[in-house]
């Protein structure tokens, strides 16, 4: 039984952190450096691996979403999470050694602690398994439970329309699976607190991974109010100190980042020095949370009368990786890692960056979106894409629309698939925007493509919504029509309706719009991918440029956020604002080198906010 109070707890707990600060500092960071160089390639591989087991080459947005659910999907996922936890575990594994001995006036080295957890890899391995487990099995009923509801109440209409209208549907589903979601975080939360004890006692004790977690519940009673409130304590001063104080640094930076641009001399220590403070923060946060947590559980850990293990204490003549000339090599090739990582950064900048500008759903901006007025107004701010999304009627017409749906755009109840044309042409889908555009109706692809013909090229999205009949051949049929085939561009978030097309028109350029990507990029046959900008890093940009595909982003709207993309290199930009894309484009060509350079760093800053607000920033 426990009988400190919670401040004497709370003294305690910064002394012993702050007695081993400087080995529990070294230890964070030789698991930082060993994770990134064993765990991160383990990690990929299994990815490969069972991404074999899916039977495809890659995986995209949709069909990620589906080889998640699977049982490939459900066993990358178990893996996945037990290394995740495994490289924590290890680190707790050295820091509660290390810890544990300095509670019993032992000494024990930092290189005897790593040793300590390597001699225990198969049993953390193994334990990790076991409480990823336990997880899913309480999280899938509640999840199964939120995607009964999703499927009942919320696929009726098109997606965007709930997310843009919220109905009282909308907001009743919404409520529901947060409620859903707070219970089952709040068991989650009872269950991991009465397995508190279980790492030092699978370390310390012969407890074994089966009899663990029983053990860990049975030996916190009697103290188990003391424990949640510490526990408590720590996680919320961890998050809200650690929290409060990156968000600050990188609000900070977001905020002064824009008022450097014209001062080469002033950005670029800004930005270095943001780094910099940025990478120092979040190690220290890092550090003395991990050490902080270690020290609460084995001093709870210790109270219960546990004795110590025989083997700890002693220094131990390390062999293999362990070896300290060895360790130190692993440091300095990661440093030279960076080193070089950093010339290629500079190495990859263009001096002459040709760079589209896409006008998302035409002028999006400034006319609603997939409209003519939209269209028109993309062609007037002088852009080189416009892009649109078609489906098919009921009577066969390729309809330029982007929802399933009229109900975000008019109010209007009627799925694209079961209306024709004639009904379409008593559909207002202009007023929301602005009143003056009440005369708007949903085009056809053929006067989209007229309108743009000589004047803009088309980039024309396939939209899939388990209705398309022929799809592929009437817009391809359309095209050839309307002699825009050299100045057209396919592409779609279904991969498999991307090789359909291309398989009816090989010579025609076709793309993958996608968020996330599994497996072999290379083997896609597509001459460009459209991402979201989140996802635009400048190693996925170099990868895909090494394969020679184009690579664009969306939806960007702000400036600097533009002046980002085309500095990491992306080759196209997909914008609700062309016009000012046109302008950043023209701005960016009159940069120096080292004003590029700067830029290209800047990505690491957060993303400002845009000045217009936009209904719908879906591709």
């Amino acid at each position: 039984m426990i009988h400190k109070s919670y401040t004497s707890l709370l003294k305690e707990i910064i002394a012993i952190t702050t007695a081993n600060i400087r080995q529990i500092l070294t230890i964070h960071l030789l698991y930082t450096a060993i994770g990134s160089i064993i765990f991160v390639p383990l990690t990929a591989f299994a990815g490969r691996l069972l991404l074999r087991l899916s039977g495809k080459q890659m995986l995209s947005d949709f069909d990620i979403a589906w080889f998640i659910l699977s049982p490939a999907g459900i066993t990358a996922l178990l893996i996945f999470s037990s290394l995740t936890i495994t490289i924590l575990v290890f680190e707790q594994t050295s820091l509660m050694a290390l810890i544990y001995c300095d509670m019993h006036k032992r000494h024990l080295s930092t290189m005897s602690a790593l040793r300590f957890s390597a001699t225990h890899a198969k049993t953390i391995f193994f334990f990790a398994m076991r409480l990823v487990l336990r997880v899913l099995c309480i999280s899938l009923p509640f999840l199964a439970l939120c995607a009964v509801i999703y499927w009942f109440l919320l696929t009726e209409y098109d997606i965007n329309y709930y997310l843009s209208v919220k109905p009282p549907v909308f907001l009743l589903s919404a409520a529901s699976i947060i409620c859903i979601l707070l219970v089952m975080l709040a068991l989650l939360i009872k269950k991991l607190f009465s397995w508190s004890l279980t790492i030092p006692l699978i370390l310390f004790t012969k407890s074994t991974a089966t009899t663990v977690f029983a053990t860990s519940k049975q030996q916190i009673e009697g103290y188990r109010k003391m424990l949640l409130l510490s526990l408590t304590s720590w996680l919320l001063l961890t998050l809200c100190f650690g929290g409060l104080l990156l968000a600050a640094l990188q609000f900070s930076a977001s905020l002064l980042a824009p008022l450097f641009i014209g001062s080469i001399a002033l950005l670029l220590p800004f930005i270095g020095l943001f780094l910099l403070l940025l990478s120092i923060t979040n190690f220290c946060i890092t550090t003395i949370s991990s050490g902080s947590f270690a020290s609460l559980i084995l001093i709870f850990f210790n109270d219960t009368g546990s004795s110590l293990p025989t083997d700890l204490g002693t220094e131990h003549k390390l062999k293999g990786f362990l070896k300290t000339p060895v360790l130190i090599a692993l440091l300095l090739f990661l440093s030279i890692a960076a080193v070089l990582w950093s010339v290629q950064l500079i190495q990859d900048i263009k001096t002459v960056q040709d760079v589209q500008i896409i006008a998302h759903r035409g002028a999006a901006g400034k006319a609603p979106e997939n409209t003519m007025a939209a269209i028109q107004q993309a062609i007037d701010d002088h852009t080189d894409w416009i892009e649109i999304d078609v489906q098919e009627s009921i009577d066969g017409k390729i309809m330029v629309i982007h929802d399933s749906d009229f109900m975000k755009l008019a109010g209007v109840n009627l799925k694209v698939w079961d209306a024709t044309y004639k009904d379409t042409g008593t559909i207002d889908i202009g007023s929301w925007f602005d009143k003056n555009f009440s005369t708007e109706r949903t085009p056809l692809l053929s006067e989209v493509l007229e309108t743009a013909r000589g004047k803009a090229k088309v980039l024309i999205e396939l939209k899939y919504y388990g209705h398309a009949q022929e799809l592929e051949k009437r817009v391809a049929k359309i095209v050839e029509q309307e002699d825009m085939v050299e100045h057209v561009a396919i592409m779609s978030l279904k991969l498999d309706g991307i090789d359909t097309f291309h398989a009816l028109r090989p010579e025609w350029r076709t793309g993958l719009l996608t968020t996330k990507t599994i497996g072999n990029v290379s083997s896609l046959k597509v001459n460009f991918m459209a991402i979201n900008m989140a996802a635009a890093k400048p190693t996925f940009i170099k990868s895909i440029h090494a394969m020679q595909k184009d690579i664009y982003v969306w939806t960007v709207n702000d400036r600097l956020s533009m002046f980002r993309m085309i500095a990491a290199g992306v080759d196209g930009i997909i914008t609700d604002e062309p016009e000012l894309g046109v302008a950043v484009r023209k701005e960016y060509l009159e940069m120096s080198p080292v004003e590029r350079l700067i830029l290209r760093a800047s990505v690491f800053l957060d993303k400002p906010l845009p000045e217009n607000s936009y209904r719908d920033n879906s591709p």
